[in-house]
C-alpha cells in the first residue's frame, strides 16, 4: 500500500513538473502494424488515472470481500451486549428480590441464549440465581431442569465444587425422599470438607432417617467450620439428643452414653442440661439430674435450671448448702430466690422461706413466687395470707394469658 501511494506521488511530481516544463519528450507503444505516440506528460497522466484506478478496484474488492466478516462481527458484538445487558437485568432483578421481572429475564436467557454459547462461567451463574429462587418462581419441573442444565454446565468446566449435587439433594429432600442421599453427600464434603451448606444438607438427610448421633458429630463440625452455632443448627443438636433419650429401655447407663458423645462446649448449653437432668429424674436417678444441675448453675444461672432444680428436690439438706453459696452471686435473680425459697419450705424452715419468697416478688412478681408463697403460708398453718397470695398468683396468671 504504501509503494502504490509512494509510485502516484512521485508520477504525479514528474507529470506536474513535465506540464511546467513543457517538454517536447513522448513516448511511443508499438503494437502489431500500429503505432502510438503520447506526449510524455499524456504518458505520465494516463500512468496515473490507471494506476488509482486500480487502486480504487483493489480497495472496492477488498471492502467487498471483508463485508460478510465484517457483518458478522458486528451481529456477534450486539448479541454479545444483549447478552450482557440481559445478565445485568438478571443480577439487578435477584438483588431486589423483584421475582417477576427475574423469572422473566432467566427464561429469555434460557431462550435465546443458552444454545450455541460457549460462556460457561455465565451459565452457571445464571443456573445458580434460577436455582436459589427457583422456589419462589418456578414448579418442580422447571427447577429440576435448571438443576440438570446446571449440573451439564459443571461437567463442562470440570469444576471441583459441583452446586447442582447440592441443589439435586435439596430438591430430593423437599420431596420427602432421603434415602441414598447421605452418601453422595457425604462423598461431596471428601472433596469439599467446608461446604457449610453441603454439611447442613448432610444434617438434614440424617435428621429424617433418625441417625441421631451422626447428627451430633456433622453439627460439631460444621460449628467448628463456621465458628459459630445457628439456630437452625442447635435445633438439629436439641431434636437428636431429644430423640436419643427417648429409646425404649431408657436408663442411667444410656443416658450416660449420650452424655459421653457430647464435647464441653456442647454441655455448656442449658437446654441439652435440662433434657439430661430431665432424663435422669425420669429414669428416676435424681441424684444423677442434681449433680449435672448444680455443676452448671454454679458456673452461671438459668431460670429453667433453677425451677428444675427445685421441683425434683433430692437431698435437700445438701441442695440447701449449695445455694446458700450461690447467694453472693445470684441474689439479684427473683427465680434465684424462688429456688432458695422452696428448698427452704422442704426443710420446713418457714421464716426463711417466706424471707426468699417476698425478696422474689420485691424483684418481680411471678406466678411462681405467688403461689409458693401461698404454699408456704399454707404449710405454715395461715389459711387467710394464703388465700390471698393464691388469689394474687391467680389474676397475674390471668393477666399474663390474655
Amino acid at each position: 500500500m504504501r509503494l502504490l501511494v509512494s509510485t502516484i506521488f512521485i508520477l504525479a511530481v514528474a507529470v506536474g513538473l513535465a506540464l511546467i516544463l513543457g517538454s517536447g519528450g513522448s513516448a511511443t507503444f508499438f503494437w502489431q502494424n500500429y503505432r502510438i505516440d503520447l506526449s510524455l506528460a499524456t504518458f505520465f497522466v494516463s500512468i496515473l488515472i490507471i494506476l488509482f484506478t486500480v487502486f480504487s478496484l483493489g480497495k472496492l474488492f477488498i471492502v467487498l470481500y471483508g463485508l460478510p466478516g465484517r457483518l458478522y462481527s458486528l451481529r456477534a458484538e450486539r448479541r454479545k451486549s444483549k447478552k450482557q445487558e440481559l445478565i445485568f437485568e438478571i443480577f439487578t432483578a435477584a438483588l431486589l428480590g423483584d421475582t417477576f421481572k427475574l423469572k422473566g429475564a432467566l427464561r429469555k436467557f434460557k431462550k435465546d441464549f443458552w444454545d450455541n454459547e460457549n460462556g460457561n462461567v455465565e451459565k452457571r451463574i445464571v443456573c445458580l440465581i434460577a436455582i436459589s429462587f427457583g422456589q419462589e418462581i418456578f414448579d418442580n419441573v422447571e427447577k429440576r431442569n435448571w438443576v440438570d442444565d446446571l449440573k451439564s454446565v459443571e461437567f463442562g468446566l470440570d469444576v471441583r465444587y459441583r452446586s447442582s449435587e447440592l441443589a439435586h439433594a435439596e430438591l430430593v429432600l423437599r420431596d420427602g425422599r432421603s434415602e441414598r442421599l447421605a452418601k453422595p453427600l457425604l462423598d461431596f464434603l471428601v472433596d469439599n470438607p467446608k461446604s457449610s451448606y453441603g454439611r447442613l444438607l448432610l444434617i438434614k438427610v440424617l435428621l429424617s432417617e433418625g441417625r441421631w448421633e451422626e447428627v451430633i458429630q456433622q453439627a460439631r463440625i460444621l460449628s467448628k467450620n463456621t465458628k459459630s452455632f445457628s439456630v437452625e443448627l442447635r435445633s438439629a443438636l436439641y431434636e437428636s439428643i431429644k430423640n436419643l433419650l427417648r429409646q425404649e429401655g431408657l436408663n442411667s447407663i444410656k443416658i450416660n452414653r449420650t452424655v459421653g458423645l457430647l464435647k464441653k462446649e456442647e454441655l455448656s448449653d442449658s437446654k441439652i442440661i435440662g433434657l439430661l437432668a430431665q432424663a435422669y429424674f425420669g429414669v428416676g436417678d435424681r441424684e444423677q439430674g442434681a449433680n449435672l444441675l448444680e455443676a452448671y448453675l454454679t458456673k452461671k444461672w438459668d431460670a429453667a435450671l433453677g425451677r428444675m432444680y427445685w421441683k425434683y428436690p433430692n437431698n435437700t439438706k445438701l441442695q440447701l448448702r449449695v445455694v446458700s453459696k450461690w447467694k453472693k452471686h445470684y441474689d439479684k435473680f427473683d427465680t434465684f430466690h424462688i429456688c432458695f425459697g422452696n428448698i427452704c419450705m422442704r426443710e420446713k424452715l418457714w421464716a426463711k422461706a417466706k424471707e426468699h419468697l417476698f425478696n422474689a416478688v420485691e424483684i418481680r412478681p411471678s406466678v411462681d413466687a405467688l403461689s409458693s408463697l401461698a404454699r408456704v403460708h399454707d404449710l405454715a398453718g395461715e389459711p387467710e395470707q394464703a388465700n390471698k397470695f393464691w388469689k394474687e398468683a391467680t389474676e397475674l396468671f390471668s393477666a399474663q394469658n390474655n
